[in-house]
């Protein structure tokens, strides 16, 4: 394993890591489903790294991870503004993905040249640590070979073996997350769909948004 491995609760090196994030610097840490892979969206090069280390297919976009609720509308529309600002006082922080229309300033290596980008506010300190201390949102993907992860989730010991020789850092989390499942994803781009199922159910989701089909 080449990764440096770090102390979730380490505050002064998840600073370091945070600004080294700012410079291309790739990272794998503890999400609220899943260990995921970093890296800041405005690095091609670094986003690059993502897609060759975990060999996902190039056409898959990467999940923007903010680190308040509110920063979502930094990065992109909501068509129906309300039932995002339900979505997000309702499942928020948590593992709820949101396909958004994206906003100019997101580059296409993150979207895969897509005019939507897919938004998530973790409860996870350690992923919303870095991006406060990068400045930045995170682009990431699960940190597994793609194809490889059929059921269950990525772990720190599945995330080391696969990614750990590729990463710069690996960010060592002491207590596992709630979930059972990877992260539920909406979509509120030409109506509100679920795209994929999660441990937010769809029941919860239509207390929410009725409109959700």
């Amino acid at each position: 394993m080449t990764a440096q491995i770090i102390d979730a609760s380490d505050l002064d090196e998840l600073r370091r890591v945070g600004q080294e994030l700012r410079e291309g610097a790739t990272v794998i840490a503890q999400t609220d489903t899943n260990y995921g892979v970093f890296a800041s969206p405005f690095s091609r090069i670094a986003c690059s790294r993502l897609y060759d280390m975990k060999k996902r297919d190039g056409a898959k976009p990467l999940t923007l991870f903010v680190s308040a609720p509110r920063d979502w509308a930094t990065w992109a529309f909501a068509p129906e503004s309300a039932d995002m600002n339900a979505l997000v006082a309702a499942f928020w922080p948590g593992p709820l993905n949101v396909i958004l229309r994206r906003k100019p300033v997101v580059p296409d290596w993150v979207t895969s040249g897509q005019d939507t980008v897919s938004v998530v506010h973790n409860l996870s300190a350690p992923i919303n640590l870095l991006s406060v201390f990068a400045g930045l949102p995170l682009a990431a993907t699960s940190a597994n070979i793609s194809g490889t992860v059929s059921t269950g989730l990525v772990d720190f010991a599945l995330a080391a073996e696969h990614l750990g020789g590729d990463s710069d850092y690996l960010i060592r989390s002491t207590t596992a997350p709630d979930s059972t499942m990877s992260s539920t994803i909406v979509s509120l781009v030409g109506g509100a769909s679920i795209i994929r199922q999660g441990d937010v159910g769809a029941d919860a989701l239509r207390v929410v948004v009725p409109s959700l089909v």
